[in-house]
């Protein structure tokens, strides 16, 4: 979706929903708009990685659209066999739900780090093997999973936005289709918010209502 695309489907959801009533469609100046919402777009996709990842009803990822990438896995502890991959520096990583390391007979879904089951990866008797492999999500900047036993690359599946993006008119900026308007709703709230509009709270909730997540619950 190109940043001027974002621009317009802004502008309409702030129209749509606020019947033109809203205080912000007299401003004359609307470069100074565009720049507001181009300054946002960061903030709203890492708004959208973080509330997307607690959201129950996206927690099947294929709700959202996975990508997929295959990344060569480096040595973490080479003593228990223990490889680490590393996640794309650019993407904020939203869930990961499938990962098949080459030789592994099968794939798995990873854990977080801070699970009890994670230590099995240091236990002789409980380790990863090549037909019951393991997998933990280590919550670092950027993202890190570590992989048992250390195969030579892994095919990830997930979900992710891209983060730290260029706001000129013509970058292309790529979003799941099941984000696209919690995302375009949660901009028009900080750009609503700017102008201290009374209809803010309105596009926050319905950006939530995108994601299946409750207010109460934020």
């Amino acid at each position: 979706m190109k940043v001027e695309d974002i621009i317009k489907a802004v502008r309409w959801c702030i129209d749509e929903e606020s019947n033109n009533f809203s205080s912000i469609t007299d401003e004359k100046d609307d470069l100074y708009m565009d720049n507001i919402i181009k300054a946002k777009i960061n903030d709203a996709l890492h708004w959208i990685a973080v509330t997307a990842s607690s959201s129950s009803a996206l927690v099947d990822s294929k709700k959202i659209g996975t990508s997929s990438a295959t990344l060569q896995v480096q040595d973490y502890d080479t003593q228990r066999s223990i490889g680490v991959v590393t996640m794309d520096a650019n993407t904020e990583v939203i869930n990961i739900s499938r990962i098949r390391g080459s030789g592994w007979f099968k794939a798995v879904v990873p854990i977080e780090d801070t699970q009890d089951e994670a230590v099995m990866m240091f236990d002789d008797t409980a380790k990863g093997t090549i037909d019951r492999p393991q997998a933990s999500i280590m919550r670092e900047n950027p993202l890190k999973i570590l992989l048992q036993p250390k195969p030579t690359e892994a095919v990830i599946s997930y979900v992710g936005v891209p983060k730290n993006v260029s706001t000129t008119d013509s970058t292309d900026v790529a979003i799941p289709d099941r984000l696209k308007n919690a995302f375009i709703y949660y901009l028009a709230f900080l750009l609503l918010s700017a102008y201290d509009d009374t209809k803010a709270t309105q596009m926050y909730t319905i950006a939530l209502q995108q994601l299946g997540v409750s207010q109460t619950s934020k």
